[in-house]
């Protein structure tokens, strides 16, 4: 607001009249409109900051939505195993079943011994080129007439090979000792001794070949080339650890407990939603927090889009609504989850609970609908409540225009009334000079 440049100490001299509380109260009554801009302008401006409270707690209700929106997302399965032979794990488009398996061989590496030296640390008196063949990778080592089994075990390390070397000690004699780094029939090593021999050849001398594991299942032989079984049952990995004499079963079946928490975050998100939107617009008899936002129209839709979505029917299965697995919306709006029934539907049929919230492939499921629900709100540049927000933001500008404009008048129109006053005063000064002149020379004429 303008404030008067008149000096209070100064004010109403000559005629006694306070003109700058006067002023002050003219300026005063006169502001009526630029304190409604400004009201205005306050309250637009909490309604924009409401809006991207709603627009950040959308985003987390999108991110909790879009984890459910496929199939690998929704399911939620555990394995277990009979006996510690396979060990099991699962993955999201894991299904249920029980297999029965017996483990005939495991995945090993080579591992290849030199002939006995007497020590390890003096030189051997050999020297060449030792080829070390891994599948199609060839890697060679330069052997000198000075190195010992520490120094050649050392070169092996440092090359480029996927196997390594040490000095292995039985108590009398010392051996240089290679291990392929990868198990495997096809990660196999092949020597070549030019120039020397430390016996890496000799058959006796690999003590264990590279080998795949071998597991039966449900009488059909899989093979690997390491003791992790990935892609026999879809979604399972299988970790051998020996050798079986009994079969071993593996079952694969439902886990409500990592679809609940997912659903439990969408719980929460969306009733998070739903109570910023009721409070900024308004619900029922309550006031709206904002009135700018009271009743807005772009609020209330998000709340029917997102309801008439959640309770919408999808596909013919078992199960085809949110509703009939546990998923529903409360009389006061609000979303609940119940976990007995979710838990029944995922034991009576978890394909249908799959294809109701991720779909089968060729329908959308109810995740998916919400999602794109969700998007024409808050989709970046063209959603609908990201262009009220826009649209709030230029009506905030056009505020400080006309606030300004505002501001200037009434500080012309104070400028205005100093002058006015200070030269009434002014007047009224010199007026009373010549009357005080004139009543003195009247008195001194008697």
């Amino acid at each position: 607001m303008a404030t008067s440049g008149t000096s209070n100490s100064l004010s109403g001299v000559g005629s006694g009249i306070d003109t700058s509380a006067l002023i002050t109260g003219l300026i005063n009554a006169d502001s009526g409109t630029l304190n409604s801009l400004k009201s205005k302008q306050t309250s637009t401006q909490s309604a924009v900051s409401t809006l991207s409270d709603i627009s950040t707690t959308l985003s987390t209700l999108q991110s909790a939505v879009d984890a459910l929106s496929t199939t690998s997302g929704v399911g939620s399965y555990s394995g277990t195993s009979s006996g510690t032979a396979v060990a099991v794990s699962t993955g999201g488009n894991a299904l249920p079943g029980t297999y029965s398996m017996s483990v005939t061989q495991l995945a090993k590496e080579q591992r290849t011994y030199s002939n006995a030296q007497t020590t390890a640390n003096t030189a051997l008196g050999m020297s060449g080129t030792l080829g070390i063949q891994i599948g199609s990778k060839n890697s060679s080592v330069s052997i000198a007439d000075t190195d010992t089994l520490d120094q050649i075990a050392s070169k092996i390390n440092g090359a480029d090979a996927r196997a390594s070397a040490s000095v292995f000690f039985d108590g009398t004699s010392y051996r240089l000792q290679i291990r392929g780094l990868d198990t495997g029939r096809d990660n196999a090593i092949a020597f070549s001794q030019a120039g020397f021999d430390l016996g890496l050849n000799v058959a006796a001398n690999t003590v264990q070949t590279a080998q795949n594991s071998l597991v039966n299942i449900d009488g059909f032989d899989v093979e690997r080339s390491s003791n992790q079984v990935v892609g026999a049952i879809q979604g399972v990995t299988l970790a051998l650890t020996a050798k079986t004499t009994t079969p071993v079963d593996v079952t694969i079946a439902s886990n409500a407990t990592g679809l609940e928490t997912k659903l439990q975050a969408i719980v929460s998100a969306y009733n998070s939603v739903l109570a910023k939107i009721n409070t900024a617009a308004g619900h029922g008899s309550a006031a709206a927090g904002n009135s700018v936002l009271a009743s807005d129209s772009t609020l209330r839709s998000i709340s029917n889009k997102l309801s008439t979505t959640l309770q919408s029917v999808t596909g013919t299965g078992k199960y085809s609504t949110l509703g009939s697995v546990g998923l529903s919306l409360q009389k006061n709006g609000t979303l609940s989850l119940d976990t007995g029934k979710l838990e029944a539907a995922l034991s009576a049929d978890p394909n249908s609970v799959s294809n109701l919230f991720a779909g089968n492939g060729t329908s959308t499921g109810v995740m998916g609908s919400l999602s794109k629900s969700i998007a024409t709100y808050n989709q970046t540049g063209t959603g609908l409540l990201i262009q009220h927000q826009n649209d709030l933001q230029s009506r905030l500008s056009g505020f400080s225009d006309r606030i300004n404009r505002e501001q200037d008048r009434l500080d012309s129109y104070q400028a205005l009334l100093t002058k006015q006053f200070t030269a009434m005063d002014t007047t009224v000064t010199s007026n009373n000079s010549d009357l005080s002149y004139l009543v003195n020379l009247y008195n001194s004429s008697k």
